[in-house]
């Protein structure tokens, strides 16, 4: 701990010669200087230090004693202190260099979120990014609650948000909101509909009344179920009691036979390089960015332009600056036939795509695949004929509420 202290004050070691040494450990004594590691060379001779602060009085002292004094050298945080005076650009730059860290350490140089996976990162930046929550801000500057209450009211797929700043780095800690399944309005009558053509191989009303059975064919439009049930009246009855709407619900499934068709023309056009080829710097500043170009054209109008942003970190830290790179490269357009073999091959994959596609849609299956292709007017047209089995019910609302609609009494038959 001492010799802690004795760094922090600074000190001097120092090499005593005279005829009678020992009178200057006497003085120091009796004038209460502090003096360590002493160590004798001869009888006329030793080594000592001292605090850096007695030094001058240590002189007159010497004298006193009729000694020499020889410095072998100073050390402690006193002495580095006193050396660095003299280098006035140095602690400048290190003033300035403690002004900077500790002023842009108060400005937001991440920003990133945390807890999505359906709604992407890049849409919740981008409201937030209008809100005035984006790298370069200043950080206390930021309502964290008011920002998290307008983002939840402008992003309804998110049910929480909280923002947390961390010097120089905003956490976005979000949920997503659960999706909420469809209400079905009983109060709007309604009928199921056939969306495509076929023949049905089951339908269930869960409300409303079916007018097919299973193996009936039926056409794209024709209602399936209905949502008005006739009241059957008493056995002998007059009246007409009238009929029930209601919102009709169920599942039709049926065997289906779609067509799907995809033209392309036998010509293409394919880029043929010229050679030209320019770069472009620019440097990505905490505030905005700084070209190093004056244009961003090149002679040739049609070019590919190729950007990499290049962010600079420390130690894994990402930091509000970098380097973009853009590469334009020239090129001209040229004119080829198509090889007919493989751009049928691609086409019948695309038509099995969208055939899957839709058949998720209608939680249905494929039965049987067929493919034709031809070639008319310059245009290759391949197509997908596909048997396949599905639900083709669609509910379509009717106008008016449900509920019961009176008849029309017959009139009563004058007497014989």
């Amino acid at each position: 701990m001492r010799k802690l202290f004795n760094l922090l004050r600074g000190y001097v070691e120092l090499t005593v010669t005279g005829a009678f040494p020992e009178r200057l450990l006497n003085l120091c004594a009796q004038n209460r200087m502090q003096f360590w590691r002493l160590q004798w060379l001869d009888e006329t001779s030793f080594i000592f230090r001292v605090h850096l602060q007695d030094r001058k009085r240590l002189d007159e002292l010497a004298q006193r004693a009729m000694c020499q004094l020889d410095e072998r050298g100073r050390r402690g945080a006193t002495v580095v202190a006193q050396g660095m005076t003299k280098r006035w650009g140095f602690l400048l730059g290190l003033a300035l260099c403690l002004v900077a860290v500790s002023v842009l350490s108060r400005f937001l140089l991440v920003v990133e979120v945390v807890g999505n996976q359906q709604v992407p990162a890049a849409v919740i930046l981008s409201q937030l990014h209008r809100l005035g929550l984006r790298p370069g801000v200043y950080g206390p500057g930021i309502n964290e609650k008011e920002v998290s209450n307008a983002a939840l009211l402008a992003l309804p797929e998110l049910s929480y948000m909280a923002i947390n700043l961390y010097g120089t780095r905003a956490e976005v800690v979000v949920h997503e909101a659960d999706q909420l399944p469809e209400l079905l309005d009983e109060t709007v009558p309604a009928d199921v509909v056939a969306e495509a053509d076929g023949i049905i191989v089951d339908i269930r009303a869960d409300t409303g009344r079916p007018l097919f059975a299973d193996g009936d064919v039926v056409a794209k439009g024709e209602v399936l179920i209905t949502g008005e049930i006739d009241l059957l009246e008493p056995e002998g009855s007059t009246v007409d009691m009238g009929y029930l709407m209601v919102h009709a619900a169920g599942t039709a499934t049926a065997r289906t036979w779609r067509t799907l068709e995809e033209t392309v023309p036998l010509t293409n056009w394919v880029k043929e390089y010229t050679g030209e080829e320019r770069t472009l710097r620019s440097l990505d500043l905490l505030w905005g960015r700084i070209d190093f170009f004056q244009n961003s054209s090149i002679y040739n109008t049609r070019y590919d332009k190729i950007v990499k942003n290049n962010q600079w970190s420390i130690f894994g830290c990402p930091l509000p600056a970098g380097i973009t790179t853009t590469t334009l490269r020239g090129y001209t357009l040229r004119e080829e036939e198509v090889d007919q073999e493989e751009e049928t091959a691609r086409l019948e994959q695309l038509l099995l795509y969208r055939l899957n596609q839709l058949m998720a849609a209608n939680q249905g299956e494929v039965l049987r695949t067929d493919f034709t292709a031809r070639v008319e007017g310059g245009l290759l047209t391949v197509t997908l004929l596909a048997e396949c089995q599905e639900e083709i019910g669609r509910t379509v609302e009717r106008p008016g509420k449900t509920g019961r609609v009176e008849g029309n009494n017959p009139a009563p038959m004058a007497d014989q």
